[in-house]
């Protein structure tokens, strides 16, 4: 054979490795996944022990039990409950659990687009959850060795396992969720009318949640001499400085329960109970933040806080909005379903017994019937508004095509992760791939393994369901790509209409 024979079959046989290698990226090493399960509990770790440190300088105190200390203060990160004192303590702040919670997404996100298949990204996810348990494990160790010199209890292992698995969870759902998402509902066809509404009901939960933490603004203005005789009570710089961050660590909880108070759920802080139209005095715990709740009833003026959920429920019917009015009523629902589901969560997290004092925060399953109903009530009411506006019911009548519920799951925000059971066919998929027998894949000259979801290409149609690849555009914007895909030899793909139309501009 040769030279030149020899040097193109070189050259062809690198291309091919380059190409499967850039295609289908190495498994995650076994270096990462140790990065992944160690990195954010060793940071969340070493920044409570200097919290824990520099907090016994400023109280004086001796440095025994450090270590049970820190491990004490892990599991509170983890919302395990623990026993002070005699005195079980359950509800404690969310916003270092949503600091760690972000930092976990934040791990899991940037290592998952190193990955290329399902199995690595639940390799990375794994691994992001057996670090925090192996650390939770390590301070029920220590705060048990501890417990003889130091008022902390020993906590339960199942609740404590059981709560860290929770926490750690949402924040590797939060991660890997983007890197993986299209590629599932593509690959179990998933309908686009759920997703759009499971969308809406996540949007619908962070739109309460501003609605609280506004209401929960508004009380620390009005009762500012309340809260400030709170913090007086510290006695000194060091009991002003903790008394106020200790406020700060629970606004988030503070806001949560405000938005369930919103929705009509009944709000407890010790013996006393607060509604938006009443109040029942009673004892509360010292804390400032808890100063802002208000000591007797608002009459009419407490219904404005139900403007929340209105304007809440309102902003869902719309952003659902379709042409197929049991498209639109299937995607409201789901988002009222979804929204409920979050508080219900939320509302868990943010609640707990004080000890002696009795339960603060918010009814969990109330406050999730209470948001279930008014996202589904006040959609339904919009949906009848769309239904019976002439603008629409013109383009209903009049359109011909459009655009669906998909163009609101755009699919470059999403990574082109493809889903592979079976390594060898990959092989063989090489040599033999016939037209009919594969689903569209993008060139591997346009995939970017490192790239941001932003950046990845659209994951294609199969052409065993007669179905060709839609343009997906962002609502409202007016514009329409063409469609992409590979070439089956047929002399024109043609994009055949959907049988829904998603009311865009102009509406």
């Amino acid at each position: 054979m040769s030279s030149t024979t020899e040097s193109l079959v070189t050259r062809l046989r690198q291309g091919r490795t380059a190409r499967r290698d850039q295609q289908y990226p190495a498994r995650a090493a076994t270096w990462d996944l140790l990065k992944v399960a160690g990195l954010v509990p060793a940071i969340t770790t070493l920044v409570l022990a200097v919290v824990v440190t520099v907090t016994k300088l400023l109280a004086g105190g001796a440095f025994g039990g450090l270590g049970a200390q820190v491990g004490a203060a892990w599991l509170v990160v983890n919302q395990v409950p623990l026993t002070v004192g005699g005195v079980t303590v359950g509800v404690l702040p969310l916003l270092p659990t949503l600091l760690m919670i972000a930092g976990t997404a934040v791990v899991t996100a940037r290592a998952s687009r190193e990955v290329d298949t399902l199995s690595e990204v639940g390799s990375i996810a794994g691994a992001a959850l057996a670090g925090p348990l192996l650390w939770t494990a390590l301070a029920l160790a220590v705060v048990a060795d501890g417990s003889a010199v130091s008022s902390i209890g020993q906590a339960p292992p199942l609740p404590a396992f059981g709560y860290t698995l929770l926490v750690q969870g949402i924040g590797v759902a939060i991660g890997v969720g983007r890197r993986c998402l299209q590629p599932i509902f593509a690959h179990y066809e998933f309908p686009a009318t759920d997703r759009v509404g499971a969308r809406a009901g996540a949007l619908a939960f962070l739109g309460l949640l501003a609605g609280g933490a506004v209401l929960v603004t508004v009380g620390v203005i009005a009762k500012w001499s309340r809260v400030g005789e709170l913090i007086a009570e510290g006695h000194s710089f060091d009991g002003y400085l903790g008394l106020t961050l200790l406020s700060i660590l629970y606004l988030p909880n503070a806001a949560i329960d405000a938005a369930g108070l919103s929705a009509g759920a009944t709000v407890q802080a010790g013996s006393a109970t607060v509604d938006a139209l009443g109040v029942q005095p009673g004892s509360v715990p010292p804390l400032p933040i808890l100063g802002a709740l208000p000591e007797q009833g608002l009459g009419a003026l407490g219904m404005l806080v139900f403007l929340v959920p209105v304007a809440v429920g309102a902003l869902v019917g719309w952003y659902c909005r379709s042409y197929d009015l049991l498209k639109h009523v299937r995607a409201v629902a789901v988002a009222a379903a979804t929204g409920a589901a979050l508080m219900v969560l939320a509302a868990f997290l943010a609640g707990g017994r004080a000890g002696e004092l009795g339960a603060v925060g918010v009814g969990a399953p109330l406050a999730g019937v209470y948001t279930f109903a008014w996202i589904a009530v006040i959609g339904g009411v919009a949906i009848g508004a769309a239904q019976l506006a002439p603008v629409l019911r013109h383009r209903r009548a009049g359109a011909a095509g459009g655009f669906d519920l998909d163009e609101l799951l755009a699919s470059e925000e999403f990574a082109d992760l493809e889903i592979i059971e079976d390594l060898d066919a990959l092989d063989r998929s090489d040599e033999v791939d016939p037209p009919e027998n594969r689903a569209d894949r993008a060139d591997p000259a346009e995939l970017d393994d490192t790239a941001d979801l932003d950046d990845t290409a659209d994951f294609g149609d199969s052409e065993e369901t007669g179905e060709s690849d839609e343009a997906h555009v962002p609502p409202g914007s007016g514009e329409s790509a063409e469609p992409s895909g590979e070439s089956t030899g047929s002399e024109s793909d043609e994009v055949t209409a959907p049988e829904h139309r998603q009311s865009g501009d102009g509406h």
